[in-house]
């Protein structure tokens, strides 16, 4: 009989693959990273259908055919810190050096897979069975131990690839959707945390309080379907993570604040004092889209020289320093505007904000108030 925790699951496992199959064949956004963001959510999916089939006891009757999905785990973490790098990186390709991610996978399902097949029926019924009462010897947790820590070791990279980009960006863009990979960070977050829980869980099955295993794997199962429903779905809908870097351009990026204890040249001066008086007269900031290359265009000045210049001698990355000056100018607006009627929303575009969240989280931290509580407290 199916209880509602199994029709959770096996909606769960629908959605996963459906949102495989529909990424395998979309037409829009990255090819690339649609494979191995497919190729992710179908290996869950995989590794759930025979976690699922096992419990439902429906391999008793078929004992050969069961486990065939113990280490699809080694294949998540490779597929989601590839597809990271494929969101970030623009001359990202699937080359042969990469296919050593791999190997782990390849030798632990050829591993298990012999041994079990080779152990004859009547003990493979035993293994399931103490595979449901969780009463297996303790060097089989050892070994899904390590397929977690693998796991958590792929996360961990993919979140720091997404640390080496946004402060990249932060040096090259001025609009905060540019710089903040907000559905790739909760995704890798949410299973990051999604894993922690499952490995405290499957600890708890050795101890006393075992039996509350299968209640822990309900719940996990039931977050995996609301992350689906409110995150993944909009992310699907809404594609906005795709960059034009790449690889040797972000590294680049990235070290220009690791010279900033550079002793301040008369080149670097000069160039600040240009762009000062710049950004006083023609005001480039109000284009919501300026990036670092086209504000060093305008100056006639290389685009490396202009960044070391804002991170040395102002101690600001490219983000930072245009932002600032659009809150300032929010600021005039508000206080003295020609037209008293003139709305928040209005401010926030005429200055070169496209996102009301960034525009308000910006103006708070620098102020201390949201601009509405600004306007109310200052207009003149």
């Amino acid at each position: 009989m199916f209880n509602f925790s199994d029709i959770l699951f096996v909606l769960v496992l629908f959605l996963l693959f459906f949102i495989s199959v529909f990424l395998f064949t979309s037409e829009k956004g990255k090819r690339i990273s649609n494979f191995l963001i497919g190729s992710f959510f179908l290996a869950i999916c995989l590794n759930l259908t025979d976690s699922f089939l096992l419990l439902k006891q429906v391999y008793f009757q078929y004992p050969s055919l069961a486990l065939w999905g113990s280490s699809l785990l080694l294949l998540c973490g490779p597929f989601i810190f590839l597809y990271t790098q494929s969101v970030i990186y623009k001359d990202f390709w699937f080359s042969k050096k990469k296919f050593v991610h791999f190997v782990p996978f390849i030798i632990s399902f050829s591993a298990s897979e012999a041994s079990y097949l080779a152990a004859g029926a009547a003990t493979q019924v035993e293994i399931l069975k103490k595979i449901i009462e969780r009463q297996l010897p303790s060097s089989v947790y050892m070994v899904s131990s390590i397929i977690y820590f693998h796991f958590f070791i792929y996360l961990f990279i993919s979140l720091r690839a997404v640390k080496r980009y946004e402060l990249a960006a932060a040096n090259q863009y001025s609009e905060s959707k540019k710089i903040t990979l907000g559905w790739l960070k909760t995704t890798i977050w949410f299973f990051l945390a999604l894993m922690i829980v499952s490995a405290i869980n499957g600890y708890l099955s050795f101890q006393s309080v075992g039996n509350i295993y299968f209640v822990i794997l309900s719940l996990m199962v039931f977050l995996l379907l609301l992350f689906i429903i409110f995150v993944l779905f909009k992310a699907l809908r809404n594609p906005q993570i795709f960059s034009a870097w790449e690889e040797k351009q972000i590294e680049e990026a990235i070290q220009v604040p690791k010279t900033a204890m550079l002793q301040q040249d008369n080149e670097k001066q000069k160039a600040l004092e240009k762009l000062q008086k710049h950004m006083q007269t023609a005001k480039p900031f109000l284009e919501p889209e300026l990036t670092l290359d086209e504000l060093a265009n305008q100056l006639s000045i290389k685009p490396k020289m202009l960044s070391q210049t804002i991170n040395e001698l102002l101690r600001q990355n490219f983000f930072e320093f245009i932002n600032n000056y659009r809150i300032e100018e929010a600021k005039r607006l508000l206080t003295n505007p020609k037209d008293k009627k003139i709305t928040v929303l209005e401010v926030m575009y005429e200055v070169g904000f496209n996102s009301k969240s960034s525009f308000n989280t910006l103006f708070k931290k620098a102020t201390g108030l949201t601009p509405s509580e600004f306007k109310k407290n200052n207009l003149q």
